[in-house]
């Protein structure tokens, strides 16, 4: 393959990367998860002076993805769109770094054609779209191999032969090769496992390579491993200070554990390492933070080219000293998964990426070779298969399903953007408000604050507006008060101004990974001054008004009709609101309920109070403006009691009304 064709290719490789992994970024997947929101605290952290060589909250991380994210953050503010900025740029990075990588082992053809593997490959392209640290070491990991493979042309690396007229040159691979792989260190828990890789790579090249032998190359090393340590001194020195701290977290999780192994040790490393093996090809990670739950990490067309290419590397193992290094990576990087709990675990793998792009890309060459001269139609329409079922399953099933969100802990999102909305200040959901914040206040159930505290703490823009709890009394400006649902929520009604206009909504669905079933996130009221100057277009005995009609479709079968209601006198009793959805004449639906879905009954209504009373219909399509009507009144079912309808003169006119819905 020539230089031209090279360029040309990864220009189409990196269009389609882009293209995967920045469509609907910061929607898909919606949510921050909590860990993600960890991160976005100890950005703040930096972004206020406090610079920290590893970070212990959450189980200890590392600090470089930290300070990437700090910079983001910094730029654009807080919000999960910028916490997860970084990870789409280093997803675009480490496909180019895997193009010079595969080119510097291998060939030309084969660093493009892995390169595109990891392009379409749903484990990199989710990777790039989220807030997790896991995606920087596999940057680190191909720019140190990069520079390892440039640096062997110096001392005859990777070769099939030896060269014993070789010109002594400056070690700056070596030097290069040895920072990456110090900095990967400050990635990702499983760059620990990277030693024993090099060292059982190193084992297999002393018994079958000569240059593994030769004086020159061991001087290579060592300045390679010279600056590796200069590199990691700062992050030892700290461990050696906090062990607890940066070695408590493997112990937690490892299948030693007997809480994980349940008494069966060897058992349970036997199924990790079926699970391990079935994840390239066969069933993958099962966590829906990680990847579409059982998919594996390659579909068929990409699976057969990797049984293909791992052939391939075994027979040319022997001789070549780069197909050796990778399937000895591939062996030993599998270890932070099988060795731990949830195998197979793709952020725990995730040393893996991208040395395991190589071998569908061998795989691919040798089919090339095979069916030549066609292989410019073949290796194309391969891949291209393998980059519509990535798009076609992550922006399909994968968005589309409501576990997704669940699992990215999306209601935790919403109830801080409905915060920042209410005060205007910070990210409401869908952008970044700027300015001061409104003259407002909050209240927010303390468990509320206690289940999602990073993402309360990072996402929220005016914190000292937010009163965890129900201290004070009603303030003279406009208040929201988010409850718990699930327990009493009614003290939120002394904290609403009088009069006031009043909002109640129910949060979205919540899942945690051990609830069976989802439930309401939040319940909210807002309150605000009333239009005191708005005309009535009905009034009811008791001294309601009705003051407008609003019919809203929120998705193809389900409508949400608003009905506005202010009260001029007290009422006594609580009354239902009797709801009908007519379509030429015809019952199509029936809403009944207490207003406002029973959080704020008539007998709570204060005089001057303009009560959102919101039905949600199924059912009825997309509303039909000159055939739907809707009918409606208040009774009292116990009683049968009912308010009637007045007329112009104040008589009774009967005791519903029937409104036309607008287009």
């Amino acid at each position: 393959m020539s230089r031209r064709s090279m360029l040309w290719g990864m220009v189409a490789v990196l269009l389609a990367a882009t293209a995967l992994r920045l469509v609907a970024f910061g929607q898909i997947p919606p949510g921050l998860y909590h860990d993600e929101a960890y991160h976005g605290l100890d950005a703040l952290q930096i972004l206020n002076g406090d610079l920290s060589l590893y970070f212990p909250a959450n189980n200890g991380r590392e600090p470089l993805f930290i300070y990437l994210i700090a910079a983001s953050v910094g730029l654009l503010g807080q919000s999960p769109f910028a916490l997860r900025l970084p990870s789409f740029f280093i997803g675009l990075l480490t496909v180019a770094a895997t193009a010079a990588m595969g080119r510097a082992l291998f060939s030309r053809r084969v660093g493009l054609l892995a390169a595109a593997v990891l392009a379409a490959t749903l484990w990199h392209v989710h990777l790039s779209r989220v807030g997790f640290r896991a995606v920087l070491l596999s940057l680190f990991i191909a720019l140190t191999i990069w520079q390892v493979a440039l640096g062997s042309k110096e001392t005859r690396f990777f070769c099939k032969q030896s060269d014993k007229n070789l010109v002594s040159r400056p070690p700056r691979h070596w030097f290069a090769a040895g920072i990456f792989y110090g900095l990967s260190f400050y990635t990702y828990t499983a760059s620990r496992f990277t030693p024993v890789a090099l060292a059982v790579f190193g084992l297999y090249a002393l018994v079958a390579h000569k240059w593994a032998r030769d004086k020159r190359s061991w001087r290579a090393i060592g300045w390679a491993g010279l600056a590796a340590l200069v590199t990691l001194a700062p992050l030892a020195l700290y461990t050696l200070g906090h062990p607890d701290v940066v070695l408590g977290r493997p112990g937690q999780v490892s299948i030693l554990n007997p809480a994980i192994n349940h008494g069966d040790l060897w058992g349970t490393v036997w199924s990790h390492t079926l699970r391990t093996l079935e994840m390239f090809f066969v069933r993958g990670d099962r966590i829906w933070r990680h990847n579409l739950p059982w998919r594996p990490v390659f579909d068929p067309a990409l699976g057969a080219a990797f049984l293909l290419g791992a052939l391939v590397a075994l027979r040319r193992a022997r001789r070549d000293t780069a197909a050796g290094f990778i399937l000895i990576w591939t062996a030993v990087m599998s270890l932070p998964t099988l060795l731990a709990e949830d195998a197979p675990h793709f952020l725990r793998a995730v040393g893996l990426l991208p040395v395991v792009a190589l071998l569908p890309a061998l795989g691919l060459e040798q089919v090339s070779k095979w069916v030549l001269p066609t292989p410019y139609f073949l290796l194309p329409t391969l891949l291209l298969f393998s980059l519509t079922t990535t798009a076609w399953t992550y922006f399909g099933d994968y968005a589309r399903d409501p576990m997704t969100g669940y699992w990215f802990e999306d209601g935790a999102v919403a109830l801080a953007g409905q915060v920042n909305k209410f005060l205007g200040v910070g990210w409401d959901g869908e952008r970044m408000l700027h300015g001061a914040p409104a003259i407002r206040q909050v209240y927010l159930a303390p468990r509320l604050w206690d289940d999602w505290p990073p993402q309360m703490g990072f996402l929220l823009a005016a914190p000292d507006k937010v009163i965890i709890g129900r201290e004070g009394e009603s303030p003279d400006v406009p208040v929201a008060v988010f409850t718990w649902p699930y327990e009493d929520w009614r003290w939120a009604w002394s904290l609403l101004p009088t009069p006031a206009e009043i909002i109640v909504e129910e949060g979205p669905l919540s899942q945690g990974d051990r609830d069976t079933e989802p439930y309401t996130t939040y319940l909210a009221f807002f309150a605000a001054p009333p239009d005191t100057t708005a005309p009535a277009i009905a009034r009811f005995s008791g001294g309601v008004e009705l003051l407008g009609v609003e019919v809203k479709p929120v998705s193809e079968e389900r409508v949400r009709v608003r009905l506005r209601w202010r009260a001029t006198a007290p009422l006594d009793t609580d009354y239902t609101i009797f709801f009908h959805y007519l379509r030429d004449g015809e019952n199509l639906a029936q809403a009944d309920s207490q207003p406002a879905g029973g959080h704020y009954p008539t007998r709570r209504w204060r005089s001057g109070d303009v009560i959102n009373d919101d039905h949600y219909v199924d059912g009825v399509g997309q509303p039909l403006p000159g055939h739907d009507t809707l009918l409606f009144g208040f009774w009292q079912p116990e009683s049968g009691v009912k308010l009637y309808l007045l007329d112009e003169a104040g008589n009774p006119a009967g005791d519903w009304i029937e409104v036309g819905v607008d287009g």
